[in-house]
């Protein structure tokens, strides 16, 4: 049971954030943190109640955030609490201030990480040019780091549309981005593709729209995600099939979504999701066209 590993994820806490524990005991907390804070990430991705996810998600992004602030130079510990703020606020928090803070969240905890390095890490202030030349210092093992931070950089961008200033950091994402292309361009269910469809959907027209260019992005995308990963249809229809006012694929991408089963290994979660998604698109159609 998922509440069988509380008490040691409570035993790290309550010694990690001892402020007199020596130096050899606070070592030792991190090693054994490290792969709970692993655990509770991948767990929730498990799960099938999206409701109970829902309900019951926001006390496991607390205890990763405490266990981030008690160990903020593993890179291990803050991957995990990104990538569950930036799960959390992407399935089930709306668009708003508070997603936004969530994403800079999921952002900040992800630059951390990445800030081992050293090169990017003296390069994060600086130009453009310096930023994309420390890029070239990581490697694939570091590539999974580079798309959530990415991902949640570019989410929180979005979410700032009113900011100019916040827009203006979009190169650093798409740097970021291409250096995730160089060193693993199929990563993580065809992710990286489905950040580019969608890029090159949401552009203005004449500013980087390209919906040819979008469809390939996204169908590479399902294409290397199979047929058990239900998500990335229901994207390619959320922005696919609406910007290219196209109904009939918009209907048939998302009915053959609810017809699917849900149940695959890893993805149990996120195929719930996408199914709900999908019914509340559908709802909307209407609306959308």
């Amino acid at each position: 049971m998922m509440t069988s590993r509380f008490i040691p994820i409570l035993l790290v806490l309550g010694v990690s954030t001892l402020s007199g524990g020596c130096v050899l005991v606070r070592k030792g907390a991190a090693r054994v943190a490290a792969p709970v804070a692993t655990q509770l990430s991948d767990g929730l991705m498990r799960q099938s109640d999206v409701e109970l996810v829902r309900d019951g998600a926001p006390a496991f992004l607390l205890m990763l955030d405490a266990m981030a602030e008690g160990h903020p130079g593993n890179p291990t510990i803050l991957l995990a609490a990104a990538e569950a703020q930036l799960a959390y606020a992407t399935a089930f928090v709306e668009k708003g201030r508070r997603s936004r803070s969530m994403y800079q969240k999921a952002r900040d905890y992800g630059l951390l990480a990445l800030s081992r390095n050293k090169h990017f890490a003296a390069a994060l202030e600086g130009s453009i040019d310096d930023f994309e030349r420390a890029l070239g210092h990581f490697r694939k093992r570091d590539a999974h780091a580079l798309l959530t931070t990415a991902t949640a950089w570019a989410f929180w961008i979005t979410a700032s549309a009113d900011s100019p200033a916040a827009f203006g950091q979009m190169p650093r994402v798409l740097a970021m981005m291409e250096r995730v292309r160089q060193l693993d361009p199929d990563i993580r269910q065809g992710a990286l593709d489905q950040f580019y469809g969608i890029y090159s959907t949401v552009m203005p027209p004449g500013g980087g729209r390209d919906l040819d260019k979008a469809r390939a992005h996204f169908e590479h995308s399902m294409a290397i995600a199979g047929p058990d990963y239900l998500l990335n249809r229901v994207v390619f229809a959320e922005f696919y099939a609406r910007y290219a006012f196209d109904e009939d694929l918009f209907r048939s991408t998302l009915q053959a979504v609810l017809e699917a089963d849900p149940q695959a290994p890893e993805y149990t979660l996120m195929n719930s999701v996408a199914k709900q998604r999908a019914r509340a698109l559908l709802d909307q159609m209407e609306e959308l066209f």
